[in-house]
């Protein structure tokens, strides 16, 4: 593991300090011109240290001493001071409080870690501090914690710190300090973890149970008298009263790479490969932009999720958790949601429509300011498209010439920006009268969604005539009535739903048929 970038300063300036072989003690290798006044007066909180550090060592002489050899120091006479942690990275609110007063935490701030205090967080909330010594902390929602110690050795670069976790989880990314091992400690209403530099992570689900999970490293996990270590890879349930749990191994993370990096509709289709022997998926959702915040924190029973969703960039992290409640490493996956405006409500041209000449006329759903833009090619690929942007007062086209021809439409937003397109549709032009496609009827065409066992539903209700509502329903978002719509406004509604519990409402439209 390479050493954090904020231990080099600390290693450049001090190279003639060796590495403790005990956290309760620190060796010193002797540099030219030492003496035990000296060392005291640079490294102790007291000169007045130095006839026992003498005794200890059994040095005839406090002021000769050998280059290279090793003065051994116990660390509580080392200097220290109290340990304080930068905010590195806050979505949502945490607070430090020490029982009277909270303080709100800010990004970019420090604070002192003062015994006795306390950090809790918010919901859908996240906070990473990093501590003196290099270590990463990062706390996740509804968590709260009180400081038991936090020293910090500015000799060697160390800290020492001991947090009681009431609720919520803790990810703890533990520096390698070559100077002096680092101490980190953490305590549960059912266990301690102690660890000495290593990756690891404590999740405690109320008073009677903690989980702790170990990616790099290894960790004591005691209680009741008992002790369990655990490697890398590994996890221990505890639960209140009794030992830890044995080691068991970590099931893996959820491949999330086969998800779409675009979303073109929402709820988002979040589908991943299942994991043997996981029983849940614990997931987070963050949207990262235009602004950063978590969005989600749920627990999936399946292989799949479908979150409603804004158009923005987010982020998914998924875990894969055994029936102990172990769960393993996190994995994430970055996607884009392009889901609005909708795709309007096609009723002309019909899918496969024949033209007699050149001429199309577009009729989709939209209000009087609706503006849309057309894709049109030579190839279902769109190689080389044309786009055409119109208005529902402004919708004829003359093609460039005939043959067959592949189109989709959009509707346009507010900034004259595309929304998802539609599937794409086909038709021929300049075919002769004898060919041209006649409907007695009206056809209708909603874009099909990516979904096994998919249900449509199209609701159309007459605005200005007491009319029963038209209710359609299949497994393909086409329908051709029988006969033609009565001229007039009709509000749209579009409903899609599947068997596993895939619902989306897209937002209600208006079709003007005159």
């Amino acid at each position: 593991m390479r050493y954090l970038p904020t231990l080099l300063p600390l290693l450049l300036c001090l190279p003639h300090l060796a590495q403790a072989t005990d956290a309760e003690e620190w060796r010193y290798s002797v540099q030219r011109g030492d003496t035990l006044w000296s060392i005291a007066r640079q490294h102790l909180r007291s000169i007045a240290h130095v006839p026992a550090l003498q005794q200890k060592n059994v040095i005839r002489d406090p002021y000769v001493l050998t280059p290279g050899s090793v003065v051994r120091i116990p660390t509580q006479w080392l200097r220290q001071h109290t340990g304080k942690a930068t905010v590195t990275d806050l979505i949502g609110s945490a607070s430090l409080g020490d029982g009277k007063q909270q303080t709100a935490l800010v990004n970019g701030n420090s604070y002192p870690l003062q015994a006795g205090h306390t950090i809790s967080t918010g919901p859908n909330s996240q906070l990473k501090l990093l501590l003196e010594d290099g270590s990463l902390v990062s706390i996740g929602a509804n968590a709260r914690f009180t400081i038991q110690q936090a020293v910090h050795y500015p000799s060697t670069g160390a800290n020492a710190t001991w947090l009681n976790i009431e609720r919520g989880s803790v990810d703890s990314h533990v520096s390698k300090n070559p100077l002096m091992p680092n101490r980190h400690t953490i305590q549960t209403p059912s266990a301690i973890t102690a660890v000495r530099g290593t990756i690891f992570r404590v999740n405690v689900d109320g008073d009677s149970r903690s989980a702790t999970e170990v990616s790099e490293g290894l960790v004591e996990v005691s209680a009741a008298g008992h002790s369990e270590h655990i490697g890398g890879g590994f996890g221990s349930v505890t639960r209140r009263g009794e030992v830890p749990g044995r080691s068991t191994a970590l099931p893996p993370p959820p491949e999330l790479g086969q998800l779409d990096g675009t979303q073109a509709f929402s709820p988002a289709i979040l589908h991943w490969p299942t994991v043997a022997g996981v029983s849940r998926y614990p997931l987070q959702l963050l949207r990262t932009a235009p602004e950063r915040r978590i969005v989600g924190d749920t627990t999936a029973t399946t292989n799949r999720s479908y979150p409603a969703l804004d158009n923005g960039e987010y982020r998914l992290l998924a875990r894969s958790e055994l029936d102990n409640g172990l769960q393993g490493r996190v994995a994430s996956q970055n996607f884009r949601v392009h889901a609005f405006p909708t795709p309007p409500l096609v009723v002309s041209p019909a899918p496969d429509a024949r033209l007699r000449g050149l001429d199309v006329r577009f009729v989709v759903s939209g209000d009087a300011g609706s503006r849309y833009r057309l894709r049109l090619a030579r190839d279902a690929a769109f190689s080389q498209p044309r786009l055409h942007d119109f208005s529902r007062q402004d919708n004829r086209l003359t093609l460039p010439e005939g043959g067959h021809w592949f189109w989709q439409i959009a509707r346009l937003d507010a900034s004259q920006q595309a929304g998802p397109y539609s599937q794409t549709y086909r038709l021929q032009a300049d075919t002769g009268w004898w060919r041209a496609s006649h409907y007695r009827g009206t056809p209708l065409s909603a874009r099909p969604y990516p979904l096994a066992n998919a249900r449509y539903q199209l609701r159309l209700t007459q605005l200005d005539q007491p009319q029963a509502p038209l209710q359609l329903d299949g497994d393909t978002p086409r329908w051709q009535l029988a006969e033609r719509l009565f001229p007039g406004r009709y509000r749209v509604s579009y409903r899609v739903t599947t068997p596993d519990g895939y619902l989306a409402q897209e937002p209600d439209d208006i079709l003007l048929i005159d």
